[in-house]
């Protein structure tokens, strides 16, 4: 056994013993915040250089691999290719292994014909690995976009490349051809800031690039819905940069909290949780960062859906049908389907979405023959949605911040039971809020065409009845002077 690995093996050894007496004596939750981190910083180091060697060692595997090898490592061992090879003797997944052959083929070195020694490809980051500066993630970040580069990169603008990266890469300011001349600094970037530094430098040496680079990312580009699963649906794709972007300020806009701050200190401010009414404290949101985003994304398609900017089918906008029992959608229960998807959805679901756009009846007789067709007027009209915005101006339930350009109109009393189209019973609801009311404990009611909504126990213990909406209308006026009298709860 060769004394490398001896050695190796030795710090093996300690390495379990520190563990093992670590775990057994519960020491890692008794430590203070320093020594947390500090150790974390500590293992960090140590991966850095067991990475190191790895990759060192990675190169001489795919090296050993080649076909002219007669004794190939990989056969050797029964493997296919060098990444099957590193996955059973590191026991890591493909991905991690084909990261370290990838990096490792990048770290290879070519002898020297004249001098006898060898050279990297990229000495410079070469020396931050060697000196457990970066690991595998780092090289890859700094490396993978000068490589993708290709030909399109001079030699010289390479090395300056690899000489600027491997300076930021070992935490060094400025580094000259004399090392005596190096300036330290402060702390290791991660891999994501050596990642970014080498996009800029590969932005101006590789001014070409750009476009080779759009059109690969263009033809990447898609997106898919697929079948229903388990009551949810799918959707998978790659988005280009500027089209992921636009979506993510949309659902920020939508998910940003609204900040009322006092009038003498405007903006971002903040109050001690002891001197917050209860109902300030309990108004959580449960909804996990994913959930809300996928709310905020329904509301973009609804507000999308109903513009009169997109393109319309077979004449018509964009609609979607739902077909429902008209016994069901009586009574709230049941299934409705989907007609373009064919899935199911509670019946509920259906009146929601009744809410929202228009419903066109089709009445059958007992062999499927269409004997009726009409259209019901439920929909409210952009006067009465300008008037509603005014009064309520965003979802009424207490604690929602969406604002009303995203939120749906909620009929009160409902259509079906005989609830007219008026703005006397439509209140703005956000598309969470809309779907759910019925499983919440929120209640909403019309006093003098000015909504009220009455909150769970947890929220207000007495139920009162209190006024909604952030509108400034003269009707909102009186629903606060009605609420200073907290009138009780009426069944």
């Amino acid at each position: 056994m060769h004394k490398v690995v001896e050695q190796l093996k030795g710090l093996e050894d300690s390495l379990n013993a520190v563990a093992r007496g670590a775990f057994a004596d519960e020491v890692i939750s008794e430590l203070s915040n320093a020594d947390l981190a500090e150790l974390l910083v500590t293992c960090g180091r140590m991966q850095r250089r067991i990475e190191g060697m790895q990759i060192e060692s990675t190169v001489m595997v795919v090296e050993r691999s080649a076909p002219m090898y007669d004794d190939r490592i990989t056969l050797a061992y029964g493997c296919s290719t060098p990444a099957d090879l590193l996955r059973m003797l590191t026991l890591c997944d493909t991905h991690a292994a084909r990261r370290m052959v990838r990096a490792a083929r990048w770290m290879r070195r070519e002898r020297s014909v004249t001098e006898g020694c060898f050279l990297p490809a990229y000495p410079r980051l070469r020396d931050a690995m060697v000196a457990g500066d970066i690991g595998v993630a780092g090289l890859v970040s700094a490396i993978a976009p000068l490589e993708q580069s290709g030909p399109r990169i001079l030699e010289a603008e390479l090395q300056e490349a690899d000489r600027q990266l491997g300076a930021f890469a070992r935490g060094i300011d400025s580094v000259t051809d004399s090392e005596s001349d190096a300036v330290s600094s402060g702390p290791l970037p991660t891999p994501e800031e050596l990642g970014l530094l080498s996009q800029v430098l590969v932005a101006y040496l590789d001014q070409d690039g750009a476009e080779p680079e759009d059109q690969r990312a263009a033809r990447r580009r898609g997106l898919s819905i697929g079948a229903l699963r388990e009551g949810t649906v799918p959707v998978r794709g790659e988005l280009l940069p500027e089209v992921a972007g636009q979506l993510q300020l949309l659902l920020d806009a939508q998910l940003n909290p609204r900040v009322e701050a006092p009038e003498e200190a405007p903006g971002v401010h903040f109050v001690p949780s002891d001197e917050l009414p209860d109902e300030d404290l309990a108004r959580a949101d449960s909804r996990t960062r994913t959930q809300k985003q996928h709310d905020a994304f329904a509301a973009i398609l609804n507000a999308a859906a109903s513009s009169n900017q997109m393109p319309t089918l077979g004449g018509a906008a964009p609609t979607l049908v739902v077909a429902i029992d008209a016994a069901d959608y009586a009574t709230g229960k049941g299934w409705a389907q989907v007609l373009n998807t064919g899935a199911f959805i509670p019946a509920r679901v259906a009146a929601q979405t009744g809410c929202a756009g228009s419903i066109q009846r089709v009445l059958f007789d007992d062999n499927g023959r269409i004997v009726s067709i009409g259209t019901s007027a439920r929909i409210f009209n952009a006067l009465q949605r300008r008037a509603i915005t005014l009064r309520d101006g965003g979802c009424i339930i207490p604690g929602c911040t969406v604002p009303a350009t995203w939120c749906e109109i909620h009929h009160v009393r409902e259509h079906a039971d005989g609830g007219p189209t008026h703005t006397d019973n439509g209140v703005l609801l956000c598309w969470w809020h809309h779907r759910n009311l019925h499983l919440s404990e929120w209640r909403i009611r019309m006093r003098d065409g000015v909504p009220e909504v009455r909150g769970p126990r947890w929220w207000d213990p007495d139920q009162i009845w209190r006024s909604a909406g952030r509108g400034r209308s003269p009707a909102s006026g009186r629903s606060r002077e009605r609420e200073r009298r907290r009138e009780p709860a009426t069944a």
